[in-house]
């Protein structure tokens, strides 16, 4: 929404903007309890959402959080719990963009150069939407659903 918004200043300086040019903001602004609502709902289970997942990967693969260097699951558990906290505040947002470029590709050059794809597939692709669909409404689901899809896009290959 703020590169949106970013745009819409831009395209639309020395004139009022037209209504065509408004929808986003509409669109937006009718969703924004639905997103408030869900992003509470993320912030208040993140670090229960953090323990079902590591649970689950460890689950799959006991080795999952060892690497060269020893055991990391905390490293592990505390950048599962920021993607959570930065894929929560893009929706509540509506900037997917943001999230792509400022932390998704970053995110997933650490994941490929650890050698965590395996994990990160079955974390971002799987466990995460499906804790999210326990948790949401279809309405929360709904505004969340763009954001996993990125995220899975990204991080689950």
């Amino acid at each position: 929404m703020f590169r949106q918004l970013n745009h819409l200043t831009v395209v639309a300086d020395g004139r009022y903007a037209r209504p065509e040019e408004l929808n986003f903001l509409q669109d937006y602004l009718a969703s924004v309890e639905t997103r408030i609502s869900a992003y509470e709902k993320i912030r208040a289970e993140a670090e229960m959402m953090a323990d079902k997942i590591q649970s689950m990967q460890k689950a799959e693969n006991p080795r999952c959080f060892h690497f060269v260097n020893g055991e990391r699951s905390e490293i592990c558990r505390r950048d599962l719990v920021d993607t959570i906290r930065l894929c929560a505040a893009a929706m509540l947002f509506s900037e997917l963009d943001l999230l792509r470029d400022n932390f998704l590709l970053w995110y997933r050059t650490i994941v490929k150069s650890f050698n965590y794809e395996q994990t990160s597939s079955s974390t971002y692709g799987k466990y995460l939407p499906n804790l999210m669909k326990q948790l949401l409404t279809p309405q929360e689901q709904q505004v969340m659903e763009p954001v996993l899809a990125l995220s899975s896009s990204i991080l689950a290959q």
